[in-house]
């Protein structure tokens, strides 16, 4: 197993789908029309306590990226609007969410964030909002599921067949790839909310509003604060 925590400018690593997206849609383009601005593409990542925005090159070099706090879905996302809007010159978008998040592409909710803890987000249509206000191809995983592709691919992960990236923060998650494919059930992996067995003695009653003592109401950043301040 490897974990390996993604920083800033290294998590623009974590848009590697919308990347290769980005790179078919330039394929198609006869050359001569092809202009610095059309190798550009965007990236979001959407966190509990923070979203990030990116607009990268070809080579993942930052062109431009803003930090916002999460707060209201409304807000929060004519924030990352606004943002692409002033930099219009993107061809694709790859978004990495904090879950739990749809990733059937046949249900009707793909791309929307499912039941959560995070308060007013649950049933937001990340996907097709940010798609629609932007107007550009999008592409969307749970943030630590892109994690692991973009560790695989570019990262710690190189050169295994398999792997699972974990990530401890105001949730606890984890992304597994089998043969270099995300591993995923009728859901992404769904490991923030397993129950877990109490040390001796311990009371404490979990932060987690669905089932209180899980693994994410235990010992997420969240948790520690409340155990510890």
């Amino acid at each position: 197993m490897l974990v390996d925590h993604v920083g800033w400018p290294r998590w623009v690593l974590r848009i590697v789908d919308c990347h290769l997206l980005m790179k078919q849609a330039v394929a198609r383009m006869p050359e001569t029309t092809m202009t610095t601005s059309q190798r550009l593409l965007g990236a979001v990542e959407a966190g509990g306590t923070k979203f990030r925005a990116a607009v990268v090159d070809a080579e993942l070099a930052i062109v431009d990226q803003m930090r916002i706090p999460t707060t209201t879905p409304a807000a929060t996302l004519q924030a990352i609007t606004d943002f692409f809007a002033a930099n219009d010159t993107i061809s694709a978008l790859g978004i990495a969410s904090f879950g739990p998040l749809i990733v059937d592409p046949e249900s009707s909710a793909y791309g929307s964030i499912a039941p959560t803890p995070k308060p007013g987000w649950a049933g937001t249509p990340l996907l097709d909002h940010l798609r629609d206000a932007i107007q550009v191809p999008a592409a969307i995983q749970t943030d630590v599921e892109a994690a692991a592709v973009a560790e695989h691919q570019l990262g710690a992960g190189r050169g295994y067949g398999s792997m699972a990236y974990i990530t401890v923060g105001t949730g606890i998650g984890a992304g597994v790839l089998v043969d270099g494919i995300p591993f995923r059930g009728r859901d992404h992996i769904e490991l923030g909310h397993i129950p877990v067995r109490r040390v001796d003695g311990d009371d404490f009653a979990g932060v987690c509003p669905f089932h209180g003592d899980c693994l994410e109401g235990m010992a997420s950043g969240p948790a520690i604060q409340a155990r510890w301040g």
